[in-house]
């Protein structure tokens, strides 16, 4: 082969040329690789699957509510009840999609309905059955039975989703709200019900904050399908760095809290630099917690507190007590402090129910919610105390009952800018009841049932 003079030129313009087309062909298969990546991660639907399991007559339901005391006249039967258990896709933490389950209670009759979304409270186990004597699901066909389209999340990680749940982590919590709305918005069209454009957001416990993100969340995105006509988140720990973290100090009723915090946020954001997170508690819960906090499907909150330290504080090494007392950008403290709920201004009514006797969430949440939001221009917000005595699961039907009232007045009137009190008649019924609930309480000292 013979070479022109000048073919070392010509030998780095073919050499060039060459890389150039690799390169062009390279990046043209890499951007639609990439392209294809991205269509593959947005589901083209979030409703995996959905299950009939019970339909509710108005006469099922009312047996119901005469084996368990519940008036009529306070919480009305006026429909039957479909419920499904539903399979969804959400976005998760690295923006991949996870499978989330949650029960859609979907009433009978023919109308356009609102939606009613609640967020359940804390559980350390996965399982999660439907079930007519939970306290909670039966929150839910209450609001059913009375016209509301009821929505319960299980949050990632609980019931029949994939991976792990992330403790009082606002932003996964709201995601669980969100695209389970998108998932019976789909549903709704295979069993052909229709949305009225009403959505109200409650839950109790860990559900006042994840009902609390997903109304932050909602209106941050601005869905037109999706707009929080109002909230009432019930009983949450908002304020997780100021009044919430005193219990963390000092005696407390359920001091596996800490635990599931550190063990949430490590796995959320890394907070620690440890290849083994449960190296960080003490002996003997170095050991002991993994039994109930990796896969676990049956043990209790209960069973996992008669065996902690009375302080929180205490399973932790005190190494790291130390550090976060010490230093203000210690992480956990700084993500702590990313999912508080109280520096934000919600633009839809929102009433926020406590009671004054709560030994777990300390009722001082709500109140620093309440002036941090009015301080930044929420116009339609209202604190409301259910009573100065009635502890964390005590409080929780007068919260429920409290939030039911507050929602019919938009479901059936509209906006109303007033928030007018309880009929007068439902008052005085609800009142009669808590205080036979409250002198019970103050004999007993038992505050049993969990929300």
């Amino acid at each position: 082969m013979v070479i022109p003079e000048n073919g070392d030129i010509f030998m780095q313009t073919f050499t060039m040329s060459r890389i150039l087309t690799l390169v062009l062909v390279f990046w043209t298969s890499f951007h639609a690789f990439s392209e294809d990546i991205i269509k593959e991660m947005v589901p083209n639907q979030y409703l995996v699957s959905y299950t009939l399991v019970k339909s509710h007559t108005k006469t099922s339901i009312s047996e119901l509510w005469k084996k368990h005391k519940i008036p009529k006249a306070i919480l009305p039967v006026r429909n039957d009840v479909d419920i499904y258990e539903i399979i969804y896709k959400a976005k998760w933490i690295d923006s991949s999609f996870r499978q989330c389950s949650g029960i859609y209670y979907v009433p009978k009759n023919g109308k356009a309905v609102p939606y009613m979304m609640y967020g359940h409270g804390t559980q350390i186990h996965r399982h999660r059955e439907v079930s007519d004597g939970d306290a909670q699901q039966g929150i839910c066909l209450g609001f059913a039975a009375d016209g509301y389209a009821a929505i319960y999340p299980d949050y990632f990680g609980i019931g029949k989703g994939e991976g792990n749940h992330l403790y009082q982590h606002a932003w996964s919590e709201a995601m669980s709200f969100i695209y389970m709305l998108y998932a019976v918005d789909e549903l709704n069209k295979k069993i052909g019900l229709q949305h009225n454009g009403q959505l109200f957001l409650t839950g109790y416990s860990q559900g006042g904050h994840s009902s609390m993100a997903a109304h932050k969340y909602l209106e941050e995105l601005n869905d037109p399908r999706f707009q929080v006509t109002a909230s009432s988140p019930m009983s949450g720990a908002y304020d997780m760095t100021g009044e919430q973290e005193k219990y963390m100090y000092q005696q407390y009723p359920r001091p596996f809290y800490l635990p599931y915090l550190l063990l949430s946020y490590q796995e959320a954001y890394r907070v620690i630099e440890t290849e083994n997170i449960y190296s960080i508690f003490k002996s003997p819960f170095d050991t002991l917690l993994p039994k109930f906090f990796s896969n676990n499907d049956s043990r209790t909150m209960e069973e996992l507190d008669s065996l902690m330290p009375k302080v929180p504080k205490d399973v932790v090494i005190d190494s790291l007590v130390h550090l976060y007392n010490t230093q203000p950008d210690f992480p956990f403290k700084l993500r702590l402090a990313e999912n508080n709920l109280t520096d934000w201004k919600p633009e839809a009514p929102m009433q926020l129910c406590y009671c004054k006797g709560d030994r777990e969430v300390n009722y001082k949440n709500s109140e620093v919610a309440y002036a941090s939001m009015k301080a930044a221009g929420a116009q339609r917000i209202k604190l409301n105390n259910l009573s100065d005595r009635l502890d964390h699961n005590t409080c929780a039907a007068f919260a429920v009952l409290s939030t039911k009232y507050f929602f019919d007045r938009y479901k059936n009137k509209g906006d109303n800018p007033k928030m007018k009190d309880v009929p007068g008649f439902k008052k005085m019924l609800s009142n009669i009841v808590k205080k036979k609930e409250e002198k019970k309480y103050l004999q007993s000292q038992s505050d049993v049932a969990r929300f």
